[in-house]
């Protein structure tokens, strides 16, 4: 499935100081809200486990009160399909697509709410029904035939809501996002040097006063690994997420079990950034002719234009499926610095696979390998007027923090880079790389990618 998706609002003025506003779109983000079909206590069969369910539940509750629950749950799910139905259609107008995208987000957040009101062994079978195919529903139907109206019309509408597991990494090579961990409360980020003349963009941050009391003020490039991977998700066609498919995004690695320390940082970045906000403003890069003509072309010339957002503009979900709470994140719009690198041009996108070379995931391989691929896709991007073919590691080190550890530490990570890059050779994705010495001293990498 298909759809249109808004991007993050921009708001401009033109000559005569008319406010205008841009609702950037683009085909292939897909509007949907997947039910939590991952969660470690899913099993594999899902039909064997809700034919044993099914029959528990009407012993327990009576057929109609579990008839009523399949019904609610279905109206539920049925108002998000029809809000979906209108987004897909062709001739819809703007006024109506905001309308149909207000409702699809609603609808969606009524559903989740229902499921958190719901006793927990109900709410663990309509979450299971998600992961069974109209075709498997069958035996379901067989085995308790008196409510076979009721599953027919559920699983018609859940297989639709399923999440997508992404087989792309979507990067983000824009000079805003390179500098993601240098950013202040007010910055002036140099996007362009041309001759005598350098243009820049102003990007400011804004948090709540705790956040800078607590010290979770300043961002990390383990943040723009999270931030890829939220834009992966979204660009595979879902719009939410759980922390163990973030991870898989982040990382390429399949069914992942994420320690209780690992889960509760991720989640606390994920917190971080749905609450700071960024506004960045591209006048200057439009004066220059350094956005994409679509976005800023019109009747009247824009005198100032700026993306204004959170830096995730994330909803939460939270409820207790046996036992155990489960947390559940919605993509309501499309991330700012994601808006701003597509109307830049400067987006990469490669195969997940890249993300699995034999190596541990940490904080420091994460965005040491988002780093390599980033430098590798700039080079390779044309609309860049980056042209080296030589990575220094004195950059890597202080990408990663590193400028002042000792030689150890700098060994592990010249030799963790080495571990990613042999990977890339494997899948094609490089012909070779060198390391560059400077006498005894290794001072950085030398790509050939073609």
């Amino acid at each position: 499935m298909t759809n249109y998706k808004f991007s993050g609002i921009m708001y401009g003025y033109s000559e005569n100081d008319r406010p205008a506003v841009a609702l950037c779109r683009s085909k292939n983000e897909v509007i949907l809200m997947p039910a939590p079909t991952n969660m470690k206590q899913t099993p594999v069969d899902y039909t064997g486990a809700l034919s044993e369910l099914l029959p528990q539940l009407i012993e327990k509750y009576t057929r109609d009160v579990v008839a009523d629950y399949l019904n609610s749950c279905s109206e539920k799910l049925l108002e998000v399909e029809h809000n979906n139905d209108v987004l897909l259609a062709t001739s819809i107008d703007e006024r109506a697509q905001a309308g149909a995208l207000k409702g699809l987000v609603a609808a969606t957040g009524e559903y989740y709410t229902m499921l958190a009101r719901l006793p927990e062994d109900i709410r663990r079978f309509l979450i299971l029904m998600g992961g069974v195919t109209s075709n498997e529903i069958s035996e379901l139907l067989n085995a308790q035939p008196n409510v076979g109206d009721e599953l027919s019309r559920l699983a018609s509408v859940m297989p639709a809501l399923q999440s997508i597991r992404p087989k792309n990494h979507v990067m983000q090579i824009d000079p805003i996002s390179s500098k993601l961990a240098q950013l202040q409360e007010v910055n002036q980020v140099t996007v362009s040097r041309r001759r005598n003349l350098t243009i820049q963009t102003t990007v400011s941050l804004y948090c709540p006063e705790h956040m800078k009391i607590d010290g979770n003020f300043q961002l990390t490039n383990y943040d723009r690994s999270i931030i890829n991977g939220v834009i992966s998700i979204l660009e595979s066609g879902s719009n939410s997420f759980t922390v163990p498919m973030l991870y898989h995004a982040m990382t390429g690695k399949e069914n992942p079990t994420l320690d209780d320390g690992l889960l509760e940082e991720i989640k606390q970045k994920l917190d971080t950034m749905r609450r700071l906000s960024i506004n960045i403003d591209l006048t200057e890069e439009i004066k220059a002719h350094m956005i994409d003509r679509r976005y800023t072309d019109g009747e009247d010339k824009l005198q100032s234009f700026t993306i204004d957002s959170y830096l995730l503009p994330l909803n939460k979900y939270i409820g207790v499926v046996n036992g155990k709470k489960s947390e559940m994140y919605q993509i309501i719009d499309t991330p700012p610095l994601y808006s701003y690198a597509k109307m830049k041009n400067q987006i990469s996108t490669v195969s997940i696979d890249l993300l699995k070379a034999p190596i541990n995931n940490n904080a420091t391989t994460i965005p040491l390998r988002t780093y390599l691929l980033g430098r590798i896709e700039a080079m390779k991007n044309q609309n860049n007027s980056i042209m080296r073919d030589i990575i220094l590691f004195d950059a890597i080190y202080a990408e990663l923090g590193d400028e002042h550890s000792d030689k150890k530490r700098k060994k592990r990570i010249r030799d963790y880079a080495a571990i990613i890059l042999d990977h890339f050779i494997k899948l094609e994705y490089i012909l070779q790389y060198e390391f560059i010495r400077d006498g005894r001293n290794i001072r950085g990498i030398r790509i050939y990618w073609q």
